[in-house]
């Protein structure tokens, strides 16, 4: 009777990909409440504005092709992107040890790389929102201006999420590896914002493709909204960039969850 019990307790826990999507709630709802989301959201329609009241301040042309319209404010998507990995995902980890919240979290029947991907799954979450709604207000903005629409913008778009979901990826590694918040924080926002980027513009003029650089591989999320892609050995492919960005994504998150998973908390 009382292996029958057990057996039937065993049941009724949360599955790893129902804790999963637990972990991934609470951790948005602690974004909420820090007010980093709404603070990016502010940030987002700011670049928005200025993109859009700018030309017309100015009083410049104003182009009437909806695909050179709209490239404009796609300009203003890396930044979103370095800004989004670095809040969201470069504290994820290390917070948990540094404000002691582990404790807490820790000794609950939850196995660490649920933890680890449910707040991976909350940064890419937050990531693919911020990333919508640029989308889709500069594609109404496009439209009120310009009387039409291009399906490039949802090519850009897709790319982009998937080039944000690397940087996520990059972001919660360092927060795995850091010991402290602001530490990972600095590091992943310079390490997409100036070190690759860096490391990349070496290789150039080295005559060196950068193609293995992940900061690199970003580059059809601008390049996807041309009428023909280019052809040049300096402009990354799109096909090579995405399995660039999956190679990227695969070895830092593992290589993140075995970090998680052999850290101790050190009072």
């Amino acid at each position: 009777m009382e292996s029958a019990n057990v057996i039937d307790n065993r049941e009724r826990l949360p599955s790893d990909l129902q804790q999963m999507m637990t972990v991934a709630r609470y951790d948005i709802l602690k974004h909420l409440r820090s007010k980093r989301l709404l603070g990016l959201i502010i940030i987002e329609a700011l670049i928005l504005s200025l993109i859009f009241l700018v030309p017309i301040l100015l009083d410049q042309t104003i182009p009437d092709d909806p695909l050179d319209y709209m490239s404009s404010y796609i300009s203003g998507v890396g930044i979103l992107v370095v800004l989004a990995a670095t809040m969201f995902a470069g504290d994820a980890v290390v917070s948990e040890f540094q404000s002691r919240t582990g404790y807490l979290l820790f000794p609950n029947p939850v196995k660490r790389w649920v933890i680890f991907m449910g707040k991976f799954a909350s940064t890419m979450g937050i990531l693919f929102l911020l990333l919508l709604v640029h989308y889709g207000a500069a594609a109404i903005l496009t439209f009120a201006m310009t009387g039409g629409s291009t399906i490039n913008w949802v090519y850009s778009m897709l790319f982009a999420m998937c080039y944000g979901t690397a940087a996520a990826a990059l972001g919660i590694f360092l927060s795995s590896l850091m010991k402290g918040s602001t530490g990972a924080l600095v590091l992943t926002f310079f390490a997409l914002l100036m070190i690759l980027p860096m490391l990349e513009g070496v290789l150039m003029i080295s005559d060196i493709e950068p193609y293995f650089v992940l900061t690199f591989a970003e580059d059809p999320i601008y390049y996807l909204m041309y009428d023909s892609y280019p052809d040049n050995w300096y402009v990354a492919d799109v096909w090579p960039s995405l399995l660039v960005i999956l190679a990227y994504t695969a070895t830092l998150v593992t290589a993140g969850i075995m970090l998680f998973k052999r850290r101790e908390m050190v009072s």
